[in-house]
């Protein structure tokens, strides 16, 4: 007998799980449900079935290349328009008696039994039901005692339960039955044939059958299904090793500090870090699981990430997706595939989040998330920023290098990242993207962010691109000079990733790579520069997260003829843009001094000075003391206000650049003759900062705070409180503010920044 596999199902109710998968491929303990329906068929002797599919017929098609499963031979009957359930197989049978069973429920019934009892009693058509609790959600059969049928009826209320017998959907049907069938028309079993022959007085019977069987209609019956199979109410095949506390492994097993309750079932090439806990899940294959995760009663579906601290509590997480340090996922919830959970964000119990949708970081969602928002801003004070195969995957990264190359046609881009091998992987990614749409790629190799606005300046590139960190990455645009990159760079890539309109070329087009080589020279003698009568009789240790930017300072001073090995110790940034000093006598001297220190020189000498904007505000009236200018160019500018800051910047780098002010510091310490007798001779001044969230957009804030007008639009607004300077400026995504105070000390200024956020707090 043949069996004909209903498949053509979109399982609208077990969105957003089906949302990109039909649903007899929704997995089940590690394969697609189907595989457990023609495992079931093979069992019990059949050796032929066709499957009817409609749904995104290809990811079945393609999942059997061969057509072939196990000792089954398949074909794929697709509908080119709705046929209903009978329609469906009429479309399918090729001759004969057939079993009709659907390919998205799970069962173990015995179907030999179930053949010998239809062909036993020459029946027309034999429905196969099975006893449930609670009848008022299943199609209903009443039959008597020897299982001729009497009667149907669709889900009643228990009054007019008077059968707890439910119509699994699994049919042993004659050909003179299916031959009733009309061609081509729309034609369902229970509305139509099954009346036809209770009315014709056909032979129509019901076999019982006591094994196991779920209709997946929905998500809980999803997870509850999985669990049944994994405590072993299911006969099936499930793949891997189980041990003796029941567990389920189908690769290696987790580290001795992971702790797995069963019934779990642990999929391949899944990746534990330490003191994980699991208990009663499923986790799918090639999921990664981060340090101190806690997942209960809960499915992880095929290649998700959970980063550490996670929780998840009878959750679903859908393919790809994402949930990120210190989430939360509570009852019945639902991350669709490629969805991203930020940062200590908490999902309500029952909350869907829909396909590559996201929540933000700290968010607490309490509706479902179907929609994005359009108009979504990727660009934050860190440039854009995220988790390596979380936000930045690869993928992202060549759109990314398409929407930069898209924004610059023909241009040369510089781009560059810190000695980390995931950034490695990205930066190929990106530098793909950008060629892809004809621009010149200059690969200026491992460094740091410092270094590779002095690369950007040197080679006059228009445009830079720098990714720096590790298992968290940020992506920071430049312009020309290695300034950060102007507003309308970062909001034209913003509109093409969202759009997808990407400038492509042909073959014999794409854009070079040039892997620029030479350049630690040249950088070296210009940080020589800044100290050219020598440091001699100078002691400095250098250190920094980043080993490039330190050996490289070390080096310099060495050469200098300062003595690197004792001395207070100058510790640059991982990304050698900051600089600050510890000395047992004289403290912690924090950057923004060095930075004021190093422009008070400039201006002692007669130079004007360009600064960024949030840069110590008491440096103008020391400008003016002396003659001269000082600047201020912004983070992010929207228009031209700035150039003229913009250019004297370009060619002065050491106010962004850690290692050139620390050469220049030690240049001051030596010509002042010590560290003690140059900060007697210097202004006490101290800055803190704070930043906090608001309510909606900050820009009315921003208005109601500015009282004193300055008849230019600056990046934010800069207050005189009683005791200090205050800045105030709205973070890029506009979810919150920086409180940036400036006084005679870093108490007093800390002592304003709360003073502010307190006023905030209640305008707020």
């Amino acid at each position: 007998m043949k069996a004909i596999i209903m498949a053509g199902g979109e399982g609208t109710r077990l969105r957003p799980l089906t949302c990109d998968i039909p649903k007899p491929m929704a997995r089940l303990c590690g394969r697609p449900t189907l595989e457990y329906i023609l495992d079931l068929l093979e069992r019990h002797g059949f050796t032929e079935a066709a499957v009817t599919v409609r749904y995104l017929p290809h990811l079945i098609s393609s999942h059997f290349p061969d057509g072939r499963y196990g000792g089954l031979r398949l074909s794929f009957v697709e509908e080119d328009k709705p046929l209903g359930t009978a329609g469906s197989v009429k479309n399918a049978w090729g001759g004969g008696d057939v079993l009709v069973i659907s390919g998205d429920a799970m069962c173990d019934f015995d179907l030999g039994a179930a053949v010998r009892f239809h062909r036993e009693r020459g029946a027309a058509a034999t429905i196969l039901a099975k006893q449930v609790g609670d009848p008022r959600e299943y199609g209903l059969i009443d039959c008597h005692d020897d299982g001729r049928i009497n009667a149907f009826i669709e889900k009643p209320a228990f009054s007019q339960a008077v059968s707890d017998l439910a119509n699994t959907g699994i049919y042993l049907l004659s050909s003179e039955t299916l031959s009733m069938i009309p061609d081509g028309e729309s034609y369902d079993f229970a509305k139509d044939l099954f009346p036809k022959l209770l009315a014709e007085g056909k032979a129509l019977f019901c076999k019982e059958d006591s094994g196991y069987w779920c209709d997946i209609g929905d998500l809980d019956t999803y997870i509850q299904c999985q669990r049944d199979m994994l405590s072993g109410k299911v006969d099936c095949r499930i793949h891997g090793v189980r041990d003796f506390e029941g567990n389920v492994f189908a690769g290696e097993k987790p580290p001795r500090s992971c702790r797995i309750t069963a019934p779990s079932y642990i999929g391949r090439d899944v990746t534990f870090e330490e003191n994980v806990t699991v208990e009663q899940s499923v986790i799918d294959d090639g999921c990664y699981i981060g340090e101190d995760v806690r997942v209960t009663g809960s499915i992880v579906l095929a290649g998700a990430y959970l980063s550490h601290r996670a929780k998840l509590t009878g959750s679903l997480v859908c393919a790809g997706a994402s949930v990120k340090t210190g989430a939360m996922l509570f009852e019945g919830s639902t991350i669709g595939s490629g969805a991203v959970i930020g940062e200590r964000c908490m999902i309500n119990p029952g909350v869907k989040i829909w396909n590559g949708k996201t929540a933000a970081a700290g968010e607490i969602v309490t509706e479902h998330r179907k929609i994005s928002d359009p108009q979504r801003s990727f660009f934050t004070e860190d440039g854009i920023s995220g988790e390596v195969g979380v936000e930045l995957t690869p993928e992202f990264m060549a759109r990314l290098g398409c929407a930069i190359g898209s924004v610059k046609p023909d241009a040369r881009i510089a781009v560059g990242g810190s000695a980390h091998s995931g950034i490695s992987v990205l930066k190929d990614a990106l530098c793909a993207g950008i060629q892809s749409t004809g621009a010149r790629v200059m690969d200026f190799g491992e460094s740091f962010r410092a270094r590779f606005e002095y690369d950007m300046a040197f080679s006059s590139s228009v445009l830079g691109v720098f990714i720096s960190g590790g298992t968290k990455c940020g992506i920071r645009m430049f312009g020309k000079g290695g300034l950060p990159a102007e507003r309308d760079i970062e909001r034209g890539i913003e509109i093409l990733l969202s759009r997808g309109e990407f400038i492509r070329c042909p073959g014999d087009r794409l854009g070079d790579r040039v892997v620029m080589t030479g350049m630690d020279g040249l950088y070296k003698a210009q940080l020589l520069r800044f100290a050219i009568h020598g440091l001699g009789g100078l002691s400095a240790q250098v250190r920094s997260r980043s080993m490039y930017a330190q050996n490289t300072l070390r080096d310099v001073l060495y050469r200098l003829g300062c003595d690197v090995e004792s001395g207070f110790t100058l510790e640059l940034s991982s990304q050698g843009d900051k600089v600050r000093l510890l000395d047992d006598k004289a403290g912690y001297i924090p950057h923004h001094k060095i930075l004021a220190w190093c422009a008070i020189r400039r201006m002692e000498r007669g130079e004007d000075v360009a600064l960024p904007f949030d840069a110590p505000r008491f440096l103008d009236e020391v400008a003016a003391r002396h003659g001269v200018k000082l600047h201020r160019y912004y983070d992010c500018p929207a228009d031209s206000s700035d150039q003229t800051a913009r250019k004297i910047a370009a060619f002065q780098m050491w106010s962004r650049d850690g290692l050139m002010q620390a050469v220049m510091l030690m240049s001051i310490i030596k010509e002042e003759g010590g560290l003690q007798n140059m900060l007697g001779r210097c202004e006490n001044f101290g800055m803190a900062s704070r930043t906090i969230q608001t309510q909606g957009s900050p820009a009315g804030l921003i208005r109601h705070l500015n009282r004193e007008k300055s008849g230019q639009i600056r990046e934010g607004i800069v207050l005189t409180h009683e005791r200090g300077i205050v800045l105030i400026k709205p973070l890029k995504r506009g979810t919150g503010i920086r409180i940036l105070a400036e006084a005679a000390s870093m108490e007093i200024a800390d002592e304003i920044c709360a003073d502010v956020e307190g006023q905030i707090g209640i305008r707020n």
